[in-house]
């Protein structure tokens, strides 16, 4: 069995991928079939095919996923996201953002961590976006909540939608640069999200308390970084970082722009671990913009 991609020419700029699966003795390889009409139909398909395989097309769970719900045009990354140099090992659907009519990378803190985790590792994947204004019906049969990430093995077939059993996963089949697994994170940092969200939605009557709660927060986990860093378990960095500054940074923009709140000087250490994460590559190459933070948070 290996696959082939078909690459639904929409216009040069933008394209769409359907996966199948094609039974046959010939060595494991893949080929990459362009249909320059998107309405072309699967007997069609078959035709195509024939001539490569001389056998009998079966499709897969993702493809027919993918083509028996109406669902609007991907635009997918254009380069295998951390190697373009190899074959994609992980399909990772994650939270996108709409802009000019086009989905880019979203805001969801849970997908970037696990994106964050593939560029850090150096796993070869590809990045594909969900409008989560308007799922699509298929990945309610892989996540009964419909939410994201969800991420395919595409050497399995098998999906996670789970970031954190993901990242575990990850740490297991690619020991190496080696991360940690999720249970191996500190503590210290891990309320970060409940007590900025506490205040970021707070009320005049409870706004002290809720930011009082947030700069306990900070308060430990400045002191911690003073102790132990520059990460979180020491000069390398971990899952445990790659969880955490994801919502560091949606603290920082957040309650910015939408309570007027800047991180006080006694905490600078924090914002000295937010921008150490930042210059990495792998932040580059996950980065969505501030705008589209507070678009996010405006939201909910």
């Amino acid at each position: 069995s290996f696959p082939v991609h078909l690459c639904c020419i929409h216009n040069p700029f933008e394209s769409a991928y359907f996966d199948f699966s094609v039974f046959s003795h010939a060595p494991r390889s893949s080929h990459r079939l362009c249909i320059c009409s998107p309405s072309i139909c699967l007997p069609m398909i078959c035709a195509q095919l024939r001539p490569l395989t001389c056998a009998q097309l079966s499709v897969s769970r993702s493809a027919v996923l993918r083509s028996a719900v109406a669902v609007p045009i991907i635009t997918r990354s254009k380069a295998v996201m951390a190697s373009a140099s190899k074959q994609p090992a992980y399909e990772a659907w994650v939270k996108g953002y709409k802009k000019d009519g086009k989905l880019i990378l979203g805001d969801c803190p849970f997908c970037h961590r696990a994106l964050l985790t593939l560029e850090e590792k150096k796993v070869p994947y590809t990045k594909d976006y969900i409008d989560l204004k308007a799922k699509p019906e298929w990945i309610f049969g892989i996540n009964e909540k419909g939410s994201v990430p969800v991420i395919k093995d595409l050497s399995t077939e098998e999906w996670i939608n789970d970031s954190a059993l993901f990242v575990d996963t990850l740490e297991d089949k690619y020991p190496e640069p080696a991360l940690g697994k999720d249970d191996s994170k500190p503590e210290v940092g891990g309320r970060i999200l409940p007590v900025f969200k506490g205040y970021l939605q707070s009320t005049d009557e409870d706004a002290e308390e809720k930011k009082a709660a947030l700069e306990e927060e900070l308060g430990k986990l400045s002191e911690h970084l003073k102790a132990n860093g520059p990460f979180l378990k020491g000069d390398n960095i971990s899952t445990g970082d790659l969880a955490l500054a994801p919502k560091l940074y949606h603290m920082k923009i957040a309650l910015g722009e939408l309570k007027g709140y800047r991180v006080p000087a006694q905490y600078g250490a924090v914002l000295e671990y937010l921008d150490r994460i930042q210059q990495r590559d792998s932040w580059k190459n996950t980065y969505y913009a501030p705008e589209i933070v507070v678009a996010g948070w405006k939201s909910h």
